[in-house]
């Protein structure tokens, strides 16, 4: 008697039907998967910007009532005209040199390095002997937990620079700042000044291989304007603006173009720089619910804003201090 013989395996057909049924049950997968990544990142920053606002309001407090500044002056605009609203968020949280906020600043952009540094764990019982760091130690204040935020300086954030001034410790853009930084922005493998950055870890870093976020924008509201136009485009880069928001408070981070570009200057701008583009700014914080007259969200308070998953401020992605 012949006996039939078993199969022990699975035809190419049926290996087939089986790929093509996985295939199409990733290609559904992934695309979701990736959205909840970033949601989920969006999330983070959220929690973020909440740990912002309470040291804010924490600063408030101590301060008659008022938040920090962000123009991007700070009483020496001829040198300094570029301090701006995201150095000045993190030297009101946490100090220009990490140790914490000086009552005594007038939030002036340092000219000489301090320890300043995420490479650096900073100890301010090392640094008795150092002029630079020991004013009003004891008067200091922390409003934000240094594990809450992320803080890098800027010549660690950005990865193109100049190695002709690499050794120019200071940040010292011109007077008609925003004007010059049209045709030469300005380089930042000199900048000691330090930002809070954002959640959102793509960009790469000179820090020791790490990776670090976009800065985090800071916007004062000035309470003496009352105008607010979502197509506001500023006749000339210098002309004060009416509005209750300053676009140009970030004009020195915006200009610098993209951190992870190679070589001495940026080839990509960003998309929310430029006076052309500065309406984008102002429609994405245009209050919606408020029909009659046009009016920004937090019209009293202050915007913050994330650059988002793709690292480019002006796009879809970005993330504010407001619900959407």
């Amino acid at each position: 008697m012949t006996s039939k013989k078993l199969r022990t395996g699975f035809t190419i057909i049926e290996l087939l039907t089986v790929l093509s049924i996985i295939i199409i049950i990733l290609s559904v997968l992934v695309p979701g998967m990736n959205r909840a990544r970033v949601y989920a990142k969006k999330v983070t920053q959220k929690a973020q910007f909440h740990e912002i606002a309470k040291g804010l309001e924490l600063f408030r407090n101590d301060h008659q009532e008022t938040y920090p500044d962000s123009g991007a002056t700070d009483g020496n605009a001829a040198t300094l005209a570029g301090y701006c609203g995201a150095m000045k968020l993190c030297e009101a949280m946490l100090g220009q040199d990490g140790i914490g906020f000086n009552p005594s600043s007038t939030f002036q952009a340092k000219t000489s390095v301090y320890l300043f540094n995420l490479c650096i764990q900073i100890d301010s019982s090392t640094i008795s002997g150092s002029s630079a760091l020991t004013a009003n130690l004891r008067e200091r204040t922390k409003y934000i937990e240094s594990e809450s935020v992320k803080a890098a300086r800027l010549k660690d954030l950005y990865s193109w620079y100049d190695t002709a001034t690499i050794g120019t410790n200071y940040y010292n853009p011109t007077a008609s700042f925003k004007t010059t930084v049209d045709a030469t922005p300005p380089n930042p493998s000199s900048y000691p000044n330090a930002v809070i950055t954002d959640v959102f870890l793509r960009t790469p870093s000179r820090c020791g291989g790490k990776k670090l976020g976009m800065p985090v924008l800071y916007y004062k509201a000035d309470s003496s304007k009352l105008f607010h136009n979502p197509d506001f485009i500023p006749t000339s880069p210098d002309t004060p603006n009416p509005s209750i928001y300053n676009f140009d408070d970030n004009y020195a981070i915006t200009g610098l173009g993209c951190p992870w570009e190679g070589g001495t200057t940026p080839t990509t701008p960003q998309p929310m720089y430029g006076t052309a583009n500065v309406k984008i700014f102002y429609k994405a914080i245009t209050n919606t619910k408020v029909t009659a007259t046009p009016r920004p969200h937090n019209e009293d308070g202050y915007i913050l804003l994330s650059a988002g998953y793709d690292n480019l401020y002006g796009t879809g992605d970005d993330v504010y201090n407001f619900s959407d």
